[in-house]
């Protein structure tokens, strides 16, 4: 079987050519450097907006396999409810030299499939990304309880790592066209046609409570998002990552609640609302969004799925939002 590597790279939220941006001053967009020992070797990008204050909450913001920081909160939508809400948005950027090796070209891809950059106890990138967090709670003055965490493609696939490594750190997640945590032990795997992460098949992943074994404390809730003409990560990914995440929190894979928000988009509530999902029957391997100027509009037009704002309905999801 051959890599889908390069359709990945091609698919993933469009990445904007821009110069390295300065150092983030005390609100808007820019690099963080020297916020941790940073043992996954990852850049951190942070947006403060004007709005944020004293207490106020973190999201963060995973880009896709050949991604990047800039404009990732703008073009999906999530700088705008920043600014309205007033949160912080925290995004990890990955390295090429961290990935790519074996024979595949340089792809930004988090590392999924890694056990010490996807376990509580590993020295990688998923800590990185704590000590990102810890950085902004201690300059910003923002609230280590609330703090969330989202991501596209690979990068969320990030997000199911993020939660199952750090449930203690997180209030709750959306994972947008991600893959199921632990379901693939290396790269080579990982961007298989047709293999474990593809989400085309049935195939054995990893109990997510491998991730932090002994941690008998709250989960957060999470929420999945896949696009019904998904044909880089199968549709069936949202059902793989709901059993898994059913299975941790002991409940039934059946919703307790069926509705279609809009044409075409189907979401479903589970037990105690602990997941959510949402399947956009004509969406392909892109970003959900809605430009506009209301509320429940977002997003940069020509950079996604114009049918409904997943940011919308994740700060909803999340508690954060003036509608929540």
């Amino acid at each position: 079987m051959k890599s889908f590597l390069l359709s990945l790279l091609l698919a993933v939220t469009p990445v904007s050519l821009v110069a390295p941006v300065a150092s983030v001053s005390a609100s808007g967009f820019g690099e963080v450097v020297g916020f941790g020992s940073n043992p996954g070797n990852q850049r951190m990008f942070l947006y403060t907006p004007a709005t944020a204050g004293p207490g106020a909450a973190v999201v963060v913001l995973f880009h896709g396999c050949g991604g990047q920081a800039v404009n990732l909160d703008v073009s999906t939508g999530w700088r705008k409810y920043a600014d309205l809400y007033g949160f912080h948005i925290v995004m990890p950027e990955q390295k090429p030299e961290n990935v790519g090796s074996g024979g595949l070209v340089p792809h930004k891809c988090f590392s999924a499939w890694n056990d010490p950059d996807r376990t509580r106890a590993g020295e990688g990138e998923a800590k990185s990304v704590i000590q990102m967090v810890d950085h902004v709670v201690g300059t910003q003055q923002a609230d280590r309880d609330e703090v969330f965490v989202t991501g596209y493609s690979g990068g969320g696939a990030a997000t199911n790592v993020m939660l199952a490594a750090y449930p203690d750190r997180f209030r709750a997640g959306a994972v947008f066209f991600g893959m199921p945590y632990g379901c693939a032990s290396s790269e080579t795997l990982y961007f298989l046609i047709g293999g474990p992460c593809s989400g085309s098949r049935a195939t054995a992943t990893k109990d997510i409570r491998t991730a932090y074994p002994g941690y008998a404390g709250p989960r957060p809730p999470v929420q999945i998002w896949h696009g019904g003409q998904d044909r880089l990560i199968s549709p069936r990914s949202l059902d793989r990552q709901r059993d898994q995440w059913a299975d941790v929190f002991g409940i039934s894979r059946v919703p307790v609640s069926t509705t279609t928000p809009v044409a075409n988009v189907t979401r479903k509530t589970y037990e105690s609302a602990r997941i959510e999902t949402w399947e956009l029957a004509g969406m392909g391997h892109e970003q959900p969004i809605n430009p506009g100027t209301g509320l429940e509009n977002c997003g940069t037009a020509g950079q996604g799925f114009a049918a409904i704002c997943g940011p919308f309905e994740a700060t909803k999801f999340f508690k954060i939002g003036a509608d929540a």
